[in-house]
């Protein structure tokens, strides 16, 4: 239709190289827009939404496809990737949950019976069949190397300035 009034109007078609004008090719206004889209939800019989909230929705669900992030954010012409993370991925928790399996998928595993366990326990190549020595309640490793430099730490529970920060002020804000 464009290329029709184009060629009908000729020197008074106002090129704006724009997908969606008005007859004589000017930007449509955004308030007309408007108007026109919650008309068409209306006609529909759909629940008000705002136009804005297409361009929410459409990157959601590309993200809930499976949709690389890099490509939503140019999809949503984003300045920068933190940007469209920092909206979206709070949206959907489904998709940060859906990253963790699918990061979790690729570790590579041994079978439980390979490493000497019942049968059903998880397990992975880093797990080891080799007991690991445990400490025994309130034995705190980092509490003995300073002792052993004469520095005393305080009692099990408590917040122990480091000893390597100078200033004790910094200890208290910390």
């Amino acid at each position: 239709m464009q290329d029709a009034d184009r060629a009908r109007l000729g020197s008074q078609w106002k090129e704006h190289d724009l997908a969606f004008t008005q007859w004589d090719g000017s930007p449509l206004h955004p308030a007309h827009v408007t108007d026109v889209f919650y008309e068409l939800i209306r006609q529909a019989g759909l629940p008000p939404i705002r136009l804005h909230d297409l361009r929410h929705g459409a990157a959601t669900l590309a993200l809930a496809a499976g949709v690389e992030m890099k490509v939503v954010q140019r999809m949503l012409r984003h300045s920068s990737i933190t940007v469209t993370a920092n909206t979206y991925t709070t949206v959907l928790p489904q998709v940060a949950f859906a990253a963790a399996e699918a990061t979790a998928a690729i570790i590579p595993r041994q079978s439980a019976r390979s490493l000497g366990l019942a049968s059903g326990s998880p397990t992975t190549t880093v797990d080891s069949p080799e007991t690991e020595e445990t400490l025994p309640e309130n034995r705190n490793p980092q509490a003995e190397n300073f002792s052993s430099l004469g520095i005393e730490g305080a009692p099990s529970g408590t917040r122990t300035p480091n000893p390597l920060v100078k200033s004790q002020l910094l200890c208290q804000l910390s």
